[in-house]
């Protein structure tokens, strides 16, 4: 069989989509998590830049700034105590050159902080985030080579050159302003990035959760169809064969919607089994009933038909009205036994002989035998028929079937003729994919919509001399070939009848039936 249904893409999987919902929440999730690091690196390396260097920098700086103010008193104490430098005690010598040895070693400790961040620049937010650290590096390193060069001169000529302390006092105090004001701006912007970082991760925060929930909707309602699903089938196996799940406009290809197409398949062959089960059940009684009272009715029948032949010779001399009466009795009784004819056909109605056959011929010789009987009654009768069309059936049974067909459309035609159009019957078959669609159009009155659902039950007819059993003999037919037939369209433009077979493969030699009516 081939499966005309397109296949299921990707993009409609309901995997996929479940996993797209996920996939959005865990990216989104990385990246805000990946934004809140960065962030927080940010934070931590200017935290470090703070507390690492400028806190500690700040630290020595003070203590070597205290060492040169102390040196600075105790030079002006000597040159106040001796008016001649020269003459400094050795004593008092060695002090002030262990003291500017002190000073040196604090100012190189000092620069030892700004060489060990501008060495290591990465863990401190990378090279642009030193530029206030060479400022600083730059000034300390003015003081040290003061500081350096004071060391290498002999004590005496450094208290001599009161001013050159004086310098290194006004460089240590520009120094410690300038730390001060970095210190300040840098606990600003670390106060600053940490309301940031703390905004950013509440909006992330929030628009991750709020994703996660898009995302959990979004799974739910894509399941949801199951649970109607379920519904449906617990219904259905009550016996409630209407259920039917809605497949929204059809766009969705994803497993639920296919597992839904594939249950209102089921829930539908479920019901037209259930129809058909109750249908031949209903046939299968009436037949009964139907062979039993037509066995009573046709021996009095045929009593009563011979009994008027004999009479009609008894009464030759009689007057053309009694005459007349007879006839009228004669042609009563044959008409009925013609309907009791067709109560034991529907009755007994054989099971068909199933063979491979090209129906497109046997349609052919039907509407050549019918067409002269047609063109009498004034209805152009058309065919749409292509040179082949292979079904398993039995060639009579159908041929039956659609002259039945045929002829209810010719009745239908000559009951409510319309002048401003011409009577047409069209038969058409179509083979789309491994169906074998067979169409009687006629451009007559129509259907009624309470009749289109009754027309095919057995003894219903709306005709005044019908016996109600064409079409349903035409449908219990087509159910014994596995087929159907319908009426998708009745109204004032006319009624189309469509017949739906199973097709075949074409046999070496099919079958057909001899042209019989």
């Amino acid at each position: 069989m081939v499966n005309d249904r397109p296949p299921l893409r990707l993009r409609q999987s309901l995997a996929a989509r479940i996993v797209a919902l996920v996939m959005m929440v865990l990216i989104t999730t990385g990246a805000s998590s990946w934004t809140i690091l960065g962030q927080v690196r940010a934070l931590q390396a200017s935290f470090d830049l703070l507390t690492a260097v400028y806190v500690v920098f700040n630290s020595r700086l003070t203590e070597a700034r205290i060492q040169a103010a102390r040196i600075y008193v105790w030079v002006e104490d000597s040159r106040a105590r001796n008016s001649e430098p020269q003459a400094l005690a050795a004593a008092e010598a060695a002090l002030l050159s262990e003291a500017l040895a002190e000073l040196t070693r604090l100012v190189q400790e000092t620069r030892y902080v700004v060489d060990d961040a501008l060495d290591n620049p990465a863990r401190l937010g990378g090279p642009d985030n030193l530029e206030d650290v060479r400022l600083l590096y730059d000034a300390i390193s003015k003081i040290e080579l003061a500081v350096a060069a004071d060391e290498e001169r002999p004590p005496a000529e450094v208290i001599g050159d009161i001013r050159a302390q004086s310098d290194i006092n006004r460089q240590f105090l520009a120094l410690e302003s300038l730390v001060t004001k970095a210190i300040r701006e840098l606990s600003d912007q670390v106060r600053q990035a940490e309301r940031e970082t703390e905004r950013l991760t509440i909006i992330l925060t929030i628009v991750a959760s709020l994703l996660a929930l898009a995302a959990a909707v979004g799974v739910i309602l894509t399941l949801r169809p199951l649970r109607q699903l379920t519904t449906s089938v617990r219904r259905l196996g009550r016996g409630e064969w209407e259920q039917r799940i809605e497949q929204g406009d059809g766009s969705a290809g994803d497993e639920v919607s296919q597992l839904a197409r594939e249950f209102n398949q089921m829930a539908e062959a479920l019901q037209e089994r259930e129809r058909r089960l109750i249908r031949g059940e209903r046939l299968a009684a009436v037949g009964s009933l139907a062979a039993q009272v037509t066995h009573e009715i046709r021996n009095p029948l045929s009593s009563v038909a011979l009994n008027a032949e004999l009479l009609e010779d008894e009464l030759v001399d009689a007057s053309p009205e009694a005459h007349q009466l007879l006839a009228r009795i004669t042609g009563e009784v044959d008409r009925l036994a013609l309907i009791t004819e067709d109560y034991l056909a529907f009755a007994r109605r054989q099971k068909p002989d199933l063979q491979p056959m090209n129906l497109a011929a046997e349609l052919h010789n039907l509407l050549d035998f019918i067409d002269e009987e047609f063109s009498q009654a004034g209805i152009d009768l058309r065919r749409e028929i292509p040179g082949e069309a292979f079904v398993i059936g039995d060639a009579g049974q159908l041929r039956q079937a659609l002259l039945n067909l045929l002829r209810n459309a010719k009745e239908a035609l000559a009951e409510s003729p319309d002048p401003e159009r011409s009577p047409e019957i069209t038969l058409g078959v179509a083979t789309p994919a491994d169906r074998v669609m067979i169409t009687v159009t006629d451009n007559g009155p129509g259907i009624e919509d309470e009749e289109a659902e009754r027309i095919f039950e057995a003894f219903y007819t709306r005709k005044a001399q019908g016996t109600g059993l064409g079409l349903a003999i035409v449908q219990q037919i087509i159910s014994d070939h596995d087929g159907s037939v319908q009426i998708p369209r009745s109204g004032p433009e006319g009624t189309v009848f469509v017949i739906d077979l199973p097709a075949c493969a074409p046999s070496a030699t099919p079958v057909s039936s001899p042209d019989l009516v």
